[in-house]
């Protein structure tokens, strides 16, 4: 139902400008208008809840696994049984909220979660979770942290409906994910919550004891992974990565430690709440006017999963804007997904692609079936009283939907704009690198778009050409882009970066300035070729992946050869995160000991009038000096 809805609707002017017709003497039926974004929202939410009821009805009547039809399975949190796990924990926050909030009529949610824990934490059950491994890096650390949120959430329905040795099972299991610390990348906080959800429980329940210094060492080390004090965290120890973990981890788990435990300890809780104001004051900016936000970086199928740290914030007050606009970004975000297929209604699951025509390339090889219900997180808003603002008071716009917008994030090396005629956001990346085949088009192209989604494969040698700079290999159509990012300089008017491309022996030291105007981008690039020979290489720069699909009818693409490129041309190809099948328009040119090469290009999907777009090309090549 919604993805027809949306391929009938946008774009909305087009659509209603063809076929009208006046009508003589019958009068023309007026359909009726669209239920409130809330009603859509909540039919949504019970039409994913429905569907993973009836697949986990269907797996085992444990309740404590599911499997999804033609879903992929990974070995990585399996029941005894040999069952799929990830997707029962994953919805658990979800229901639980729904139960919280006073809303489960209807559904029943309560019986449900009492089964899965029952039997997923009983050693003697054929679906039990079993104990995490005695070593660091096992899924279930991952997954115990919602699960004790979600126990925390439900304390007083569960824990008394269960025996005394039920509680001691569920004790066990959580406490077997603690054992071991991970603390490289953002799964200590997975652990940290986990300890303080039975620090708390243990308050109440003699079952539950805590390892408080295990989890203190935990945040040490998040602590240590954040860039100053700009609520920016590296993914890791070593390398650089910032993206939407950001949301889904670093700052939704420490909302939820801190709701658990945070006013035990004022002093750290302050530090990581002051650094998520700041966060928070630009989260607004990554939402574009069809509501969705843009793609980039890794694990993008968790969706509204950057919806999560937003609501537990406003539930904290935390949050820096009004409720007003906290509703229209999670009440916009969650229909756009909802309309570009990210639910399969007949199989009732979330798909592991983007929508239904989307590459399978946006999966990482630890995703599986269940692993798109992480973003169920989102749901926590069904704890918000029905009184409460966040429901009640009027529905504000995106900043997108307000003005025009360039914001320079240097911590993260990153430059987000918006344009408010065509509501497209984009991100120009100048710090973060993944070279791993699984990651490299999420993170090295030279920008990512709201509406012109990139382009993935799996590829070592035939990476996807869109946004990018690559080396290509004329006689075998091996394609090399950008390695990691040695020196960059973002400022609100464009971004600098020093970077190496490789391709066999051949290797491209590229220095790369992006001078900006609204939708117009000039592309500068000094490069120095060592290694060789040069013969039957050459240099292609992409630019967005687009496509002749309906929902681009208003949008418009243009490409300027400025200086050292020597063809021009449009390529179809595949890969495309939302429908697979693009084309791209290219320049290329044959390598040579030393390049200069300049291009500008205009990409919206909702194109100016024709005299704006000459005044700012022409306002852009000023500033160019070539």
């Amino acid at each position: 139902m919604y993805r027809r809805q949306f391929l009938s609707l946008v774009p909305v002017a087009a659509a209603s400008a063809q076929g009208k017709k006046k009508s003589r003497g019958k009068k023309q039926e007026v359909p009726p208008p669209p239920p409130p974004p809330e009603t859509q929202v909540k039919e949504f939410f019970l039409e994913i809840t429905r569907g993973y009821l009836r697949n986990a009805a269907k797996t085992s009547p444990s309740m404590a696994a599911v499997e999804y039809p033609n879903a992929t399975i990974t070995k990585n949190f399996l029941a005894k049984s040999g069952l799929s796990v990830t997707g029962v924990t994953r919805m658990m926050p979800a229901m639980a909220a729904w139960v919280a909030g006073g809303r489960e009529p209807g559904l029943e949610l309560t019986g449900a979660l009492i089964s899965a824990f029952r039997n997923g934490c009983n050693p003697r059950h054929a679906d039990y979770w079993q104990a995490a491994a005695p070593k660091p890096f096992d899924q279930r650390q991952v997954e115990s942290s919602i699960v004790a949120w979600t126990l925390w959430l439900m304390r007083d329905r569960i824990l008394p409906a269960v025996s005394e040795e039920d509680r001691r099972n569920i004790a066990a299991w959580l406490a077997s994910c603690t054992q071991h610390p991970v603390r490289t990348n953002n799964w200590a906080l997975f652990t940290a919550v986990n300890i303080a959800a039975r620090m708390r429980l243990s308050e109440k329940w003699p079952e539950f004891q805590a390892d408080e210094q295990f989890m203190l060492d935990d945040l040490k080390v998040i602590e240590s992974m954040a860039t100053g004090d700009s609520g920016w965290y590296n993914d890791g120890l070593t390398g650089t990565a910032y993206d939407y973990y950001n949301s889904w981890v670093f700052a939704s788990h420490f909302l939820y430690w801190n709701e658990l435990v945070g006013s035990r300890y004022p002093e750290i809780s302050k530090r990581f709440s002051e650094r998520l104001s700041r966060y928070l004051e630009t989260a607004p900016l990554f939402f574009a006017g069809h509501g969705g936000h843009v793609l980039y970086g890794r694990s993008l199928i968790y969706r509204w999963g950057v919806l999560t740290p937003l609501v537990l914030a406003y539930q904290q007050k935390l949050w820096p804007h009004s409720p007003g606009l906290l509703r229209r970004i999670v009440n916009q975000n969650i229909l756009y997904h909802a309309s570009i297929g990210g639910f399969d209604a007949e199989a009732g699951k979330l798909r592991e692609t983007y929508t239904p025509e989307g590459s399978p390339a946006i999966k990482e090889s630890y995703i599986d079936g269940g692993h798109p219900y992480w973003g169920m997180q989102a749901f926590a808003f069904w704890r918000i009283p029905d009184a409460d603002p966040f429901w009640t008071a009027p529905e504000e716009p995106l900043p997108v939907e307000k003005s025009d917008y360039a914001i320079a994030l240097p911590e993260p090396g990153m430059l987000i704009t918006g344009r408010r005629s065509s509501g497209q956001v984009r991100i120009f990346n100048a710090k973060s690198t993944r070279e791993d085949v699984h990651y490299r088009d999420k993170y090295n192209k030279l920008a990512y778009s709201s509406h012109f989604c990139f382009a993935a494969n799996h590829d070592k040698t035939h990476a996807p050409i869109d946004d990018v700079l690559a080396l290509r290999d004329t006689r075998t159509g091996e394609t090399a882009i950008r390695g990691e990012i040695t020196s960059s300089n973002i400022d609100a008017e464009k971004i600098e970066m020093d970077y190496s491309i490789r391709l066999g022996a051949v290797t491209a030291q590229v220095h790369t300035e992006i001078p900006f105007l609204g939708e117009f981008e000039s592309r500068l690039h000094n490069v120095t070729f060592s290694g060789g020979p040069l013969e039957g290489i050459e240099l292609v720069e992409g630019g967005s992946a687009y496509s002749t699909l309906p929902v681009y009818k208003e949008a418009h693409l243009k490409t300027w050869s400025l200086k050292g490129w020597k063809k021009s041309g449009r390529e179809d190809a595949t890969g495309s995160v939302l429908f697979a099948q693009h084309q791209v328009q290219t320049l290329t040119a044959p390598a040579e000991p030393k390049l200069f090469l300049a291009s500008m290009r205009y990409q919206s999907p909702k194109a100016l009038p024709k005299d704006k777009i000459d005044g700012e090309a022409s306002q852009l090549l000023s500033r160019l000096r070539l």
